[in-house]
């Protein structure tokens, strides 16, 4: 591709930080090549934000922990069909017979139907998975759940004998689940009902990864290479094409009001996007406003990190710099 003209992107996050409601970003770009621009700022939040610092990722975990799972598929290791039964292999299948009916494809793209509980329960994640009932029959409808990403770690270890957070640190050396990588503070837990450091003690698959924006760069310019057809990255290019097959597009929303989303597996993929120039795009959002997205015929990989809470409530709109950033290419 040709050079990266990076100034409206850079424009858009120096505005949001200095002068709008973002305490601090880090900005990162790469292509196949590997990380071409990285950059921080610093607004509100006192402290001075710095390129290798690590935020707390919410949801952006969720295609992290969806990569190691489909590189244990792609292995022959574990199958996509796998139930959520095989999670409980010490519990009788007469008991909860409705386990064998949801499967890892459903776990890992939300039409598992899983009651979801908050982020912050303080029950340990097993008693909530155990506990956790699916509203509807699995693959019918779609509904975001982050419980079932627990129940995919639970079926990667009963298979494997390996955890997903090994895993999921495995992928680079800026991505952890350990608090003691020193995340920059989650503003705006107030103003959602959120306790984030009860969330952050359960290492959760679904939100618990504290990231870099080299962590992220690293991986997404693993996975461009892959789709270019190079061989020995994080996942073989077609098990990356696998996860990006659509699987919740016309499916119902048993919710009122909730956002339209449409996934692969893990992935949120945008080709119904009605914000988007270009819609050839897969990634994901945190809860934290942080970005990681990646377009594959552009080469094309970036990555915002932040720590606000529902930035869209504060009318903070993250798609503006997805527009910018691809025109930037």
């Amino acid at each position: 591709m040709g050079t990266l003209v990076l100034d409206d992107a850079v424009r858009w996050v120096r505005r949001q930080v200095e002068e709008g409601p973002l305490p601090v970003a880090v900005f990162g770009v790469a292509t196949s090549a590997g990380t071409q621009h990285v950059k921080a700022f610093t607004g509100s939040d006192p402290r001075t934000a710095q390129v290798d610092d690590h935020y707390a990722l919410f949801s952006v975990s969720k295609p992290l922990s969806g990569i190691v799972i489909a590189r244990s598929v792609e292995r022959g290791e574990l199958s996509l069909r796998a139930s959520l039964a095989s999670a409980f292999p010490d519990a009788p299948p007469a008991n909860e017979p409705w386990r064998a009916g949801i499967r890892l494809e459903h776990l890992l793209s939300h039409t598992a139907g899983l009651a979801d509980p908050p982020l912050d329960d303080p029950r340990p994640l097993d008693e909530a998975l155990d506990r956790a009932r699916p509203d509807f029959a699995p693959g019918t409808m779609t509904r975001y759940s982050n419980i079932a990403f627990h129940g995919a770690a639970r079926i990667l270890s009963a298979v494997t004998g390996r955890t997903l957070q090994d895993e999921v640190e495995g992928l680079s050396a800026g991505l952890t689940f350990d608090p003691a990588a020193d995340p920059h503070e989650v503003f705006g837990q107030a103003d959602v009902g959120l306790d984030y450091a009860a969330m952050a003690r359960h290492r959760h698959p679904a939100a618990g990864v504290n990231g870099t924006a080299a962590g992220l760069l690293e991986v997404g310019g693993s996975l461009l290479r892959a789709l270019g057809g190079a061989r020995g990255e994080v996942l073989h290019r077609e098990t990356l094409r696998g996860m990006l097959e659509p699987r919740t597009i016309g499916l119902p929303e048993p919710v009122p009001g909730d956002p339209r989303r449409d996934f692969g597996l893990t992935w949120n993929i945008r080709q119904a996007s009605t914000a988007l120039l270009h819609r050839n795009a897969f990634g994901h959002e945190g809860w934290s406003g942080s970005q990681w997205w990646l377009y594959p015929e552009l080469d094309l990989c970036f990555v915002l990190l932040t720590n606000l809470l529902d930035v869209r409530r504060v009318g903070v709109d993250p798609d503006e710099l997805n527009n910018a950033v691809v025109a930037a290419s």
